[in-house]
């Protein structure tokens, strides 16, 4: 049973669910100043059309602090702190049959700590969303298949700015199971995500493990995780940095970019790769069904124990502009 600390809150919670089921208010409510705590299980509040929540606390609660279980658009959710979560923010239909789509949204300046599973999921036909200045940093008591930030089914034109996910790290597997874990993750039916600015660390699989079409990332960083940049759709990674990625357990080589699945093309546009000499982790692991089509400009690459390039499976198609021996090139081979 959630606890709420003032009566007025538990006021502004009933309200709001009452017209929970009307997914475009005239005005929806503003809720500010508030905290929400739970004992480890349970919704904070459902959101609705319209919707602000800022300067306020959600602590100790379940599968969605901020629960989006009906078509939502409009909902703002600012300066705002969550601690020992399994998600902030989570995206479930109440009625299976009416997809709870979240529109025309902005996630912004939000801290979260303790997150047993994921800071925000993300689904059905969600579009033109901004997320920014979100950190979300894991529990030393993940679930499986953690992940600090998650879109599914065919979410689209959603930004990324400048958001952290850091220590996602799966648990209570085999050490000769596959551990996923990642920092960022969209899938096949993603269009059209950007991540500009944002750092992934510290994750049992990809920082940015991301199966998405047409998707950017920009001045991002991945550091410490297996597969600092794992990616599977199409898409331009332009002036990423991958530093150290190791294992955190399980099996599956480590590497800064790899490359899954059978319809890869990327151009990945001045990449900034670094990694200890006693660090062999390949820069450009291909895992392919079919050769991958990876397009290589002006990379800066100091891994001097590391293979620049290996092929598990198919081949890859690599253009390199300029040619290979003309780029800043440091590698064991």
């Amino acid at each position: 049973m959630i606890s709420y600390l003032d009566r007025r809150t538990f006021i502004s919670v009933v309200a709001l669910a009452s017209i929970a089921g009307c997914s475009r208010a005239v005005k929806a409510a503003t809720i500010e100043g508030r905290t929400f705590q739970g004992d480890g299980s349970g919704e904070g509040l459902r959101a609705q059309s319209g919707l602000i929540i800022r300067n306020s606390k959600f602590l100790n609660l379940g599968n969605g602090a901020i629960r989006v279980n009906v078509a939502t658009d409009g909902l703002v959710v600012e300066q705002t702190e969550g601690r020992n979560l399994y998600r902030f923010l989570e995206n479930t239909a109440s009625n299976r049959s009416i997809p709870a789509s979240l529109t025309n949204f902005t996630l912004r300046r939000i801290m979260g700590s303790d997150i047993r599973r994921a800071m925000t999921r993300i689904r059905y036909g969600s579009r033109d969303g901004l997320i920014e200045d979100v950190i979300a940093r894991a529990s030393g008591s993940t679930e499986r298949y953690c992940a600090g930030f998650v879109l599914d089914d065919e979410a689209r034109e959603i930004i990324y700015r400048r958001c952290e996910a850091h220590g996602f790290v799966e648990r209570n597997r085999s050490s000769n199971d596959y551990w996923n874990g990642d920092g960022f993750s969209d899938e096949r039916g993603n269009e059209e995500i950007q991540y500009l600015a944002c750092i992934a660390t510290g994750s049992s699989d990809g920082g940015f493990d991301l199966k998405s079409t047409n998707v950017r990332l920009a001045d991002c960083v991945a550091k410490d995780n297996k597969r600092n940049f794992r990616l599977w759709g199409s898409g331009l990674a332009e002036n990423c940095r991958s530093e150290h990625p190791r294992s955190h357990g399980g099996s599956g080589r480590p590497s800064h970019f790899s490359f899954h699945g059978g319809t890869v093309k990327f151009v990945i546009d001045r990449p900034v790769v670094r990694a200890a000499p006693d660090n062999d982790a390949p820069v450009f692991l291909f895992d392919n069904d079919s050769p991958a089509s990876v397009e290589v400009r002006n990379a800066d690459i100091d891994a001097p124990g590391a293979p620049l390039v290996l092929a598990e499976n198919s081949e890859p198609n690599i253009t390199w502009i300029p040619p290979r021996d003309e780029q800043n090139i440091r590698t064991a081979d």
